[in-house]
């Protein structure tokens, strides 16, 4: 009669342990993904960023080379100066490069600070997804703190963004080890785990003396 209740109840605590262990396993998948999805969202934010960035450069890029033309023009045709040189084109539509840039400028800041206050307050406990938020959040910094833009900052603000997006890539690659890390290592689990190791070790016990 002992033996049959030992086996019972062997079972049973055998059974709602693993039904736990289970159910923990699962939390901690959804944990991940919860936060795998909102290092995805910032991605976007990034990938908006570098767009607006983009549109500055070629800005930069076309500006540079109507400088280029107007000064090989003013050559050729005589002008002494620059001022001459719109007055004697008056009826182009002539667009302002800085009243160009601020206008992206403005646009690009209001993305970086919406980024900025979601990483603030985020709760991202993977440590390979903390760094790369870190790695944004300083890029983000340096976007913010940059009084002007030129193809100076431009270019550094590309480095920058091409580490934390490969660093992304990465993440994604080891996803899988990354979810398993934290199921190994997760406190809940490893106490599970003693007390799985101790129902087989009893059940083994049992048998062996056969109770």
């Amino acid at each position: 009669m002992f033996n049959v209740l030992w086996n019972i109840l062997l079972g049973i605590v055998g059974g709602i342990i693993s039904s736990v262990i289970v159910s923990r396993v699962f939390f901690i998948q959804g944990e991940y993904q919860q936060q795998t999805k909102f290092v995805d969202g910032i991605i976007r934010k990034l990938a908006m960023i570098r767009a607006y960035l983009s549109v500055c450069k070629s800005v930069f890029e076309v500006s540079y080379d109507e400088d280029i033309r107007i000064e090989k023009e003013m050559k050729d045709k005589g002008y002494r100066c620059e001022m001459e040189y719109y007055a004697a084109h008056k009826n182009k539509n002539w667009i302002s490069v800085k009243d160009l840039l601020d206008k992206f400028k403005s646009t690009l800041l209001k993305v970086v600070e919406t980024a900025q206050d979601e990483i603030v307050n985020s709760n991202v406990t993977d440590k390979y997804l903390a760094e790369i938020l870190c790695d944004i959040s300083n890029y983000l910094h340096d976007i913010s703190s940059t009084k002007e833009l030129n193809f100076s900052t431009l270019n550094r603000f590309e480095k920058s963004e091409r580490l934390i997006f490969e660093k992304y890539d990465k993440s994604k690659r080891i996803s899988g080890k990354q979810l398993l890390k934290l199921v190994v290592k997760d406190k809940v689990m490893i106490v599970l785990y003693i007390l799985l190791c101790l129902i087989i070790a009893a059940t083994v016990f049992s048998f062996a003396l056969g109770i």
